[in-house]
C-alpha cells in the first residue's frame, strides 16, 4: 500500500507550529527568509490558522503569537539579536510554566497524582519531588 503525500493544510499546520521554535525563527531570519517579501506574504497568508476551526488542530497554539510578531518589521530584525532570541525564548518557556500552573499541572502536582494513586499498596513505590522512592 502506498503512503498517501501529506495534504497542503498538514504542510502549513507541520510549518506554523515549527515557527513556536525561536531558533528555527533565528536560522529563518539568517537566511534572510524574514526580508524575502514572498516570504512574509506566505507569512501572512497564514493567518488563517488563528481561526478556531484550524487553531484546534495546533499543539503549540504560542505560535499564532509568533505569526502576529513576524508581521512587525523590528521582531523580524530584532531576532537576530542572540540577546533579543533569548529573551523571546525564555518568555515563552515562562508562559508554559505558567500556563501549566493555571492549569493545575506542574511537576509538584503530577508526582502527587502519583503517589495518591499509589495509595496504601506497599508493592508500589511511591514517587517523591526530591527523586527519591519508598516502598
Amino acid at each position: 500500500m502506498e503512503e498517501s503525500l501529506p495534504k497542503r493544510w498538514e504542510i502549513e499546520l507541520e510549518f506554523v507550529q515549527s515557527l513556536a521554535n525561536i531558533q528555527y525563527l533565528n536560522h529563518l531570519a539568517q537566511n534572510n527568509y524574514l526580508s524575502n517579501p514572498e516570504f512574509l506574504n506566505y507569512i501572512e497568508y497564514l493567518n488563517y490558522w488563528k481561526e478556531p476551526e484550524y487553531s484546534k488542530y495546533l499543539v503549540y497554539p504560542n505560535c499564532l503569537h509568533i505569526l502576529t510578531l513576524l508581521q512587525n518589521e523590528e521582531f523580524r530584525k530584532n531576532i537576530l539579536i542572540p540577546d533579543f532570541m533569548n529573551t523571546v525564548m525564555n518568555d515563552m518557556v515562562k508562559r508554559w510554566q505558567d500556563q501549566d500552573s493555571v492549569f493545575g499541572v506542574t511537576p509538584q502536582s503530577q508526582l502527587e497524582g502519583l503517589n495518591a494513586s499509589n495509595g496504601d499498596d506497599t508493592n508500589q513505590p511511591s514517587v517523591e519531588v526530591n527523586g527519591s522512592g519508598s516502598n
